[in-house]
């Protein structure tokens, strides 16, 4: 066994020459106990061995402790190498069995799992769910926001004074409404409104035949795709002018025809006309100003419109597919 061997072990120590009689004489000894040793740990169990060993070194530390102090040097010299050998066998067993037993408690550590559990805490508290916004029944419903929010530190000491705001006769209320008494006055100062910037028509219409003639001279393929999309702009805008100019020429029309009834007795209360009313009057009004090709180009046109648009809202059963 590991005990044995270690026990069996020659060990060859250097002698000292005032030493040699002291040692001559302790040789005897030595191999006395070196024979009980090995003869022990072959007949003995692994048990007997270590309370053999517990009980040799006790009773060395006990002769060493009883021993004067003077007297040290001359013990250890007498001390055989088989009994240092089962000393040092027995130290290194109870160094282990200290190790296994729970060390002392260091501050240092204590401080650091109070740091760490702290960490923990905080990393906890700041992951916790933050409560949600309420959301909107719809895209449409207002907004809803709380009532608790900060208020602004700024606070106005002196009110600045108005500003002169830029005011464009053409649409300012004062000029518009300049002499009126009544709706007819309110009538006629709008009709002279329109009359005085009559001229900003002719000038949009003299600039889009410019942009025309200058979109078919040019050569650079950039600056024609930039003249197109302004052309287009342009007779967008000029489209939309003269469809509610139309409009507003419709909705005259009809109410100087509902005045007219009423004077000559035939209606007691005059019809207005709704939105749908006027765009169809105005299809009709377009259709009659149309040559005979082209109506019946833009009637087939909308025919076809027309049909795509119902079977797109007819259930596929229906569509055959």
């Amino acid at each position: 066994m590991a005990i044995s061997k270690t026990l069996n072990r020659r060990v060859r120590a250097q002698i000292d020459e005032d030493e040699e009689e002291h040692f001559s004489e302790l040789s005897g000894s030595e191999n006395q106990s070196k024979s009980e040793a090995a003869s022990g740990s072959e007949s003995g169990s692994e048990e007997d061995e270590d309370s053999e060993i517990g009980s040799e070194g006790e009773d060395e530390e006990s002769q060493i402790s009883d021993s004067p102090e003077p007297d040290i040097n001359a013990t250890l010299q007498e001390i055989s190498f088989g009994a240092l050998a089962k000393a040092q066998v027995s130290l290194g067993k109870r160094k282990r069995s200290n190790s296994n037993s729970t060390p002392a408690a260091n501050p240092l550590d204590e401080i650091r799992q109070k740091i760490r559990s702290a960490k923990e805490a905080k990393e906890a508290n700041s992951k916790a769910p933050k409560s949600e916004k309420p959301h909107r029944t719809s895209k449409h419903a207002p907004t809803i926001q709380s009532s608790k929010y900060a208020v602004t530190r700024k606070r106005t000491v002196v009110e600045p004074p108005n500003a002169p705001k830029a005011r464009d006769p053409r649409f300012d209320s004062v000029v518009l409404k300049h002499g009126m008494t009544s709706a007819a006055s309110a009538g006629t100062a709008a009709a002279a409104s329109k009359k005085n910037y009559e001229f900003l028509d002719t000038y949009r219409k003299s600039e889009l035949a410019e942009l025309k003639k200058k979109m078919a001279k040019t050569k650079n393929a950039e600056e024609k795709e930039e003249l197109k999309g302004t052309i287009r702009s342009l007779g967008d805008q000029q489209r939309a002018f003269d469809r509610k100019e139309r409009e507003k020429e419709i909705v005259k029309q009809h109410r100087k025809k509902e005045r007219e009834l009423i004077r000559e007795g035939k209606k007691s209360t005059p019809y207005f006309l709704k939105k749908g009313d006027v765009r169809k009057e105005m299809i009709v009004q377009q259709y009659q100003e149309m040559g005979s090709k082209d109506r019946q180009k833009a009637l087939t046109r909308r025919r076809k419109k027309v049909v795509a648009k119902e079977r797109r809202e007819m259930p596929s059963e229906r569509r055959g597919i």
